[in-house]
C-alpha cells in the first residue's frame, strides 16, 4: 500500500446564484434530512440543538462557530447549541447507518 498524498487545492468554490424560491427548497430538503436522523438522537432538545447547528451552517455569516449561528436564528439557543454539539453524545453506528441507507436510495 503506498503513501497517503495530500493535495493542496487553491480554487473556491464557485459562486452560486440561487433564487430565493430555491433557497427556500434548499432549505426545506435540510429540514427533511435531518428528520431522518432524529429518532437517533437520545433527547428531543438534542435533536432541535442539531437542527439549529446546520440551519446556522447556512446562514451568511462570518463566523461558523456556535454562538454567532445560534444569535443569527430566530429563537437560537446558544446553550442548547453548545450541549448538543459540544459534550452531546451520538449513536455512531446506527447514524452511520441512516447516512449509508440515505445514500442508498439516492
Amino acid at each position: 500500500m503506498g503513501a497517503l498524498e495530500i493535495l493542496e487545492i487553491n480554487a473556491a468554490p464557485p459562486l452560486m446564484d440561487l433564487s430565493p424560491e430555491e433557497i427556500t427548497g434548499l432549505a426545506d430538503a435540510l429540514v427533511q434530512y435531518h428528520a431522518a436522523f432524529t429518532d437517533l438522537y437520545y433527547r428531543k432538545a438534542q435533536a432541535h440543538g442539531g437542527l439549529q447547528y446546520l440551519q446556522g451552517l447556512m446562514r451568511p455569516i462570518e463566523r461558523k462557530a456556535i454562538e454567532p449561528m445560534a444569535l443569527a436564528l430566530e429563537g437560537g439557543d446558544v446553550q442548547a447549541m453548545h450541549q448538543c454539539i459540544g459534550p452531546g453524545q451520538w449513536q455512531d453506528e446506527a447514524l452511520l447507518q441512516q447516512q449509508w441507507r440515505l445514500v442508498d436510495e439516492t
